[in-house]
């Protein structure tokens, strides 16, 4: 474990790289080389290796609202790039490079050597922070931000993925119940504010809202409580389209139920609407419900199953529910054994979906998770996570769909490094316990099936800590043209 001090910006080697601000995922390097086989001699592309990154993480989610006392979390972010024994041959990475987490004003040390995870200290209230690589550590960037409380007035542990921004997205999570509080993170990394139009749906159709639209100023981040875009909806769904740029959102939902602090979570925005939605990892005990909006005019009918190692499996009860357009519905799990599940759902009309689940027990303080729907992943997905005194179990889940799949996985934990080949029939999951993993990386090596993953995290051994965070695609090559004189 590498733990990274944040240090003011007099320290920053990076600076004369960044400092025309952040580039969000892979900048394509310029080409060294001639043109790909059977290119047009003027004009070809080729793959590189990417020579920049950038991923978005959302800072202390309960910080940074004009008029409203902060709620302290520990947030730290861990970072890492993928190991050079996952990167195929044929892609060269020459040179240095660096990686490092960005706070406000503050950096932390730079890390030089790929698969490394460095962890910084606390971060800064009311602040995203940004996780930037460059040079020969620029490809396959994979970043968490994760905290992790028991106090009277907020129990609950939030693992959220780092990641790009977006211009159209969908947050699914929160609730209408007495003690039920939401905030809604805007991030933005680009050179120019960005206008944020909110809608939500909600169990009876689009719920009306006097904060229709925010502006997020450049580099800048906003934070909002969800319940003045939402009211008291019970089942709210929260789209986010910005103009003028885009923008990285969290939502995050904590519960207070009366005096009883019964969990948090930060969630990640679902899939884009599909009639077909993957929910790749879900750590449940007992019950919980999946909550499916619908963006169009028409009903929708929705099935839901479950992909485990065998196949499909219906869900108690069947699995179908039908749902008005323009609202939201809620697909109720209940006697479910202790696991991690992987949920696919089909639908007539485009959807998007994220699953709830409680761990808790009777009255007794809790904790609850959402897991979103994810996209299929085209190369490596990964994950780091922050390293802490107190020891975290995480488990991947690996989901197969429309095609098999052979799959390798390969985590480090304790500093050492474990390797997995996984043959996954169509529309199967598999499930790997990593241990207290600082990073996995999953890709996929043959087969035709596409390939979602997911990681659930828990925390201690009674009236446990959970969270589920899905692993982010993260660019190792991309494109990049030359030019070349017509003789």
């Amino acid at each position: 474990m590498n733990r990274s001090r944040l240090v003011g910006p007099g320290r920053l080697a990076l600076t004369a790289l960044v400092a025309a601000g952040l580039v969000t995922g892979a900048v394509l390097s310029p080409s060294v080389e001639g043109v790909t086989a059977n290119a047009d001699p003027a004009s070809a592309t080729k793959l590189e290796p990417v020579v920049s990154a950038a991923l978005s993480c959302p800072g202390p989610e309960f910080s940074g609202i004009t008029g409203v006392e902060d709620i302290d979390v520990p947030a730290r972010v861990g970072a890492a790039t993928v190991p050079d024994s996952l990167i195929d041959s044929t892609v060269r990475i020459t040179g240095k490079g660096q990686l490092l987490v960005r706070s406000g004003k503050d950096s932390t040390d730079p890390v030089t050597r790929r698969g490394r995870t460095t962890t910084t200290d606390e971060l800064a209230s009311g602040k995203a922070s940004d996780v930037v690589a460059t040079g020969a550590l620029a490809p396959g960037l994979a970043a968490t931000q994760e905290w992790a409380v028991a106090r009277p007035e907020i129990r609950g542990l939030a693992t959220v993925s780092c990641a790009g921004p977006g211009s159209d997205l969908w947050l699914l999570a929160g609730g209408g119940a007495a003690g039920r509080q939401e905030r809604l993170i805007l991030t933005n990394t680009g050179a120019n504010e960005v206008t944020v139009d909110l809608q939500v749906l909600g169990g009876k159709g689009v719920v009306p809202s006097p904060t229709g639209s925010t502006v997020v100023p450049a580099r800048g981040r906003v934070a909002l409580l969800v319940d003045a875009i939402t009211g008291a909806e019970s089942s709210p769904a929260v789209r986010v389209r910005a103009t003028g740029g885009s923008v990285r959102a969290v939502m995050s939902d904590i519960w207070l139920d009366g005096s009883i602090p019964a969990g948090a979570e930060t969630t990640v925005p679902t899939a884009a609407p599909s009639r077909r939605q993957i929910i790749p990892a879900a750590i449940m005990a007992g019950t919980g419900s999946i909550r499916i909006a619908v963006p169009d005019q028409q009903q929708a009918v929705v099935s839901a199953r479950f992909i485990g190692k065998d196949g499909p499996v219906p869900l108690p009860g069947g699995g179908v529910t039908r749902v008005p357009g323009r609202s939201t519905g809620e697909l109720a799990l209940t006697g479910l054994t202790q696991g991690t599940y992987a949920i696919e759902l089909t639908s007539d009309v485009p959807i998007v979906a994220s699953l709830w689940a409680s761990w808790r027990s009777g009255t007794a303080p809790g904790d609850f998770i959402w897991a979103p729907s994810t996209t299929a992943a085209t190369g490596l997905l990964g994950g780091a996570f922050p390293q802490a005194e107190e020891a975290h179990r995480r488990i991947l889940n690996v989901v197969s769909t429309a095609g098999p799949a052979k799959v390798k996985v390969t985590w480090q934990a304790k500093d050492e490094w474990t390797t997995r080949s996984v043959d996954l029939d169509q529309d199967t999951s598999t499930s790997l316990d990593l241990g207290d993993a600082q990073s996995v990386w999953v890709q996929r090596v043959s087969g035709t099936g596409e390939i979602r993953a997911g990681v659930g995290t828990i925390m201690g051994r009674a009236n446990q800590l959970v969270s589920v965070s899905p692993l982010v695609e993260t660019a190792v090559t991309s494109q990049v043209g030359s030019a070349h004189p017509v003789s």
